[in-house]
This record gives C-alpha cells, sequence and structure tokens, in this order.
C-alpha cells in the first residue's frame, strides 16, 4: 500500500504528535511490509524529536519546488493524507494523485477544546482515522517515543550515584517532586514556583528536584539564587539545577511521584507516558492561579501513598 503523508510541523513539538499517532494506526491497521509511506515535511528540516523516527518513512522531502509539484502528478498513491491547512501543503494535497485522499479541513480544528498541544493533535489523529477508517468510533493508542534504553539507563545510575555521593536514597527509594522551569524568566511566576517548592517541602515527608531551562537565568539571577538558598536545607536538591538535558528530565519525571512544569514538550511526553504531571501552560502565575496550583499539587501529594 503506497501511502503519500503531508505535514507541516514547528519544532520542538507542534505536529510531530499527530504524525506520530496517524502513523502507528497505519502500522496498526497494515502489515509494515505492506506499507510504503512517503512523507512531505514544510517549514523545517530539524527532525530531533522524541515523537518522531526517519525509519518510518520509505522516503523524506521537504517543502519543494514547482518541478517537484509537477513531477508528483505522475505518481499515485493508493492514499494520501494532508495533516496541514498552510497554503503550500493543501496545494501539494490537491496536484498529488490518489486513489483516497482525505484531509483535515480547517473547520475540524476550529471548535476544538483542547488544553495543550498532545490533546489538540490527539483529537485531530481521532479524527483522521475516522475518515481514513470510515468507522464512527476509533480508539487510539499512546505515541511510541524515540528514546534510547541504554542511555536512558545510564543517566538513572548517574543521577543515583550522586545522589549517594551525598548520602541520599537512590531516585527509585525516595519520595520526590520534580519541578521544571524551562524559559520562565517573571518575576511573579519565580515567586509562584517558591511558594510551590516551599507547599512541598512543609510536609516534610517529601523532596523536591528542580531543574531550570537555559531561559532562566539561574546563575545571573541573584533573587533567585537567594529565594532558593533560604528554603535548602528542608530537601531542596539544587545540585541538579542546571542539568538540563532531556534525558535527565524525562528520568526525573519518571521516578518522581509529581512532575510540575512550563515546558509543552516534557508535558508531552509525560502525557504519553501517563505520568502525573502538573503543567503551568499560562507563562505568568498571578495569585488566583497559583492558589489553584497549590490546590492541585497538595490533592497530588494527599492522595499519595507511598510503599
Amino acid at each position: 500500500m503506497k501511502i503519500l503523508i503531508i505535514q507541516r510541523v514547528n519544532p520542538p513539538l507542534q505536529g510531530f504528535i499527530l504524525l506520530n499517532l496517524i502513523y502507528n494506526q497505519l502500522v496498526k491497521s497494515h502489515s509494515k511490509e505492506d506499507l510504503e509511506i512517503d512523507l512531505m515535511l514544510e517549514n523545517s528540516k530539524d527532525l530531533s524529536n522524541v515523537f518522531f523516527q526517519n525509519k518510518w518513512f520509505n522516503s523524506i522531502h521537504f517543502t519543494a519546488g514547482l518541478k517537484d509539484l509537477w513531477d508528483r502528478k505522475n505518481i499515485t498513491y493508493d492514499l494520501v493524507i494532508n495533516l496541514a491547512q498552510s497554503p503550500f501543503s493543501v496545494l501539494y494535497y490537491y496536484i498529488s494523485k490518489g486513489r483516497n485522499k482525505q484531509t483535515l479541513h480547517w473547520l475540524n480544528r476550529k471548535k476544538i477544546t483542547a488544553t495543550n498541544d498532545y490533546d489538540l493533535e490527539s483529537v485531530l489523529a481521532k479524527r483522521m482515522i475516522k475518515k481514513i477508517s470510515d468507522k464512527d468510533l476509533v480508539d487510539i493508542d499512546a505515541p511510541t517515543l524515540n528514546i534510547e534504553k541504554e542511555k536512558l539507563d545510564n543517566t538513572e545510575k548517574l543521577i543515583d550515584w550522586l545522589l549517594r555521593s551525598e548520602n541520599k536514597k537512590p531516585l527509585s527509594y525516595s519520595d520526590y517532586v520534580f519541578i521544571y522551569l524551562k524559559d520562565n524568566q517573571e518575576l511573579q511566576t519565580i515567586a509562584a514556583i517558591i511558594k510551590m517548592i516551599d507547599t512541598v517541602l512543609n510536609q516534610k515527608k517529601f523532596k523536591v528536584i528542580l531543574v531550570l531551562g537555559k531561559g532562566v537565568k539561574s546563575t545571573d539571577d541573584k533573587s533567585l539564587i537567594k529565594s532558593l538558598k533560604n528554603i535548602e536545607h528542608k530537601n531542596l536538591l539544587l545540585n541538579f539545577k542546571d542539568y538540563n538535558d532531556l534525558y535527565y528530565l524525562i528520568k526525573f519525571a519518571e521516578k518522581t511521584i509529581l512532575s510540575i512544569t512550563d515546558s509543552s514538550y516534557l508535558n508531552s511526553i509525560g502525557e504519553a507516558k501517563k505520568w502525573r504531571i502538573l503543567y503551568m501552560e499560562k507563562k505568568t502565575l498571578n495569585k488566583s492561579e497559583t492558589n489553584r496550583a497549590i490546590e492541585r499539587i497538595n490533592y497530588h501529594l494527599k492522595n499519595f501513598s507511598p510503599l
């Protein structure tokens, strides 16, 4: 079965989850050996994403010129799927030949209520799969993640070694709350994060691991560092604050009882893995939003039963 998929992506996340879910559904419905999938990607050649694998596709093309558009008329696919709505993707879709052609019209997106990128692309995937399968009800599996197991295992060993060097228990044997602040520099938000950390630490049975992304001025912002140092004695592990590596983030989020983050990328990985994550979508947390977040933190901690 020869298939063409057209998609527009915007790293590090937008468009990749939808592409992942559609690919997995095609493989689920057909034998891999029977599938020959070409991919036309618009907008980026950066494919470094845990939701994407080159090996899924027979060929990958990027935004094409007029000659490629003309040559495309000589290829006939069994199925053409358009997942994007840019002028280029729509043109490419209509020029491409297919015995079965399906597209996500802008009306498919117009009235979708979604709290984050993962939810939005999951809804779009279901709508496209309905079109392909011609079924009223469809179920979709969680997206597959392109994560190197050996590298992840080695990362855990290194984290545990660092913890033991400070006479602390390994991740798997301790109750941690993980906070990853990706790129927020608003003083109001930083104050909210400090308040959240205090909420966790005041319960005394939990520790906090904090990682600050490159967008947070951790070393330059003296007020932030001073605030963190003032509560470090309460089991705030500041030695990991600059470990802004994806495998560290994944391992922390995997092993801790609750993760709090403003990163849509990490949140989407957590959604796929069904981890317990509190996603702070808004870049600035005012007083009422902070109080709601703290209520949710208290709810999760209250309902967590340590082994």
